[in-house]
């Protein structure tokens, strides 16, 4: 009752009723006033993207460029030699929200691993490359290898077993894999649905991620990202690992011994309990990795089906 009095006060800025906004939608859900919850969600979403303007021509178009530029990338590729079994770099990706968080938790609960988190890294020092702004060479894919490693350093250190978990880096896998050519890349799926929902539902501050703001939006980011997936894997078969974080909920063990296996590391228990990992988590999965891996999060978005209208129907052909 509090914050609808505030969410009434004329002198509120957009910013502030954006806040309130997806605010009252948590409460009302939590209430199971579902339509209620919808229509605050809905406000504040169209807040947002007044305060931060997106267009999605931006992605396809980035989409696109990646696409364009990757071949003359290959063909600077860097080749596996001693140096560079120092570090052995763990990126997990997929879209937001897709439980690449979780991930995270349960590898970096081996004794082994150490969890760096969300890294502006790849995005920072290599978009340029990527993009096919600078035409590549070795030397450009060597010098990128480095700045990532000295800041890896700073951060955490570069040596052994780390992760990466910037979801957003399934845009630069071709880079990544031309740089780290024992990168270990591990895909976290989720339920289409889920996921676009989820990414509608939670207040993001990163302007890169705007498609959530509108329905129709993150279902063609949805479908941008699926297709962007297919191209890495015709070009890279096996060396991208897909795990599924519905089947990784369901067959928790069976999932975890298989992606341990995969990475090349000893089995041990604790991969078992990445809730009893106390590292730090700055994302928005940040209270439900201190629970239990828990089943039925991926069906959480059927409460709110009947307002989408056909929204979500473009996403049966991902299923």
């Amino acid at each position: 009752s509090r914050m609808k009095n505030l969410y009434l006060d004329p002198n509120n800025t957009d910013e502030q009723r954006c806040h309130l906004s997806f605010s009252l939608s948590k409460a009302s859900e939590d209430l199971n006033e579902f339509s209620q919850s919808f229509n605050y969600l809905k406000i504040g979403n169209e807040l947002l993207r007044k305060i931060s303007p997106y267009d999605i021509k931006q992605d396809i178009e980035l989409f696109a460029q990646l696409k364009k530029s990757f071949f003359g990338i290959t063909e600077s590729a860097l080749q596996a030699s001693d140096e560079t079994i120092e570090l052995r770099p763990i990126f997990i990706l997929g879209m937001p929200r897709s439980g690449t968080t979780l991930v995270e938790q349960i590898i970096s609960s081996h004794s082994e691993v150490k969890g760096a988190g969300e890294l502006d890294y790849v995005d920072r020092f290599g978009q340029s490359i990527a993009k096919g702004l600078i035409k590549p060479n070795p030397e450009l894919i060597l010098s990128f290898r480095k700045r990532y490693i000295d800041a890896l350093d700073k951060r955490i250190g570069a040596r052994g077993f780390v992760t990466d978990k910037m979801p957003q880096n399934f845009l630069y896998i071709g880079l990544i894999l031309s740089a780290f050519p024992d990168a270990k890349i591990v895909h976290v799926n989720r339920d289409p649905a889920a996921t676009c929902w989820s990414n509608y539902k939670h207040y993001f501050s990163n302007k890169d991620l705007g498609y959530g703001n509108d329905l129709d939006e993150v279902v063609t980011y949805f479908g941008l990202y699926k297709d962007l997936m297919q191209f890495w894997k015709r070009n890279y078969g096996d060396r991208i690992y897909d795990l599924h974080y519905d089947s990784l909920t369901i067959n928790q063990e069976d999932e975890t011994k298989k992606l341990t296996q995969y990475l090349g590391l000893v089995w041990q228990d604790s991969c078992l309990s990445p809730q009893d990992n106390n590292r730090s988590v700055r994302t928005a999965s940040q209270e439900q990795v201190r629970q239990k891996v828990y089943q039925g999060s991926s069906q959480q978005w059927q409460k709110f089906e009947p307002y989408l209208g056909n929204a979500f129907d473009p996403l049966a052909k991902f299923m």
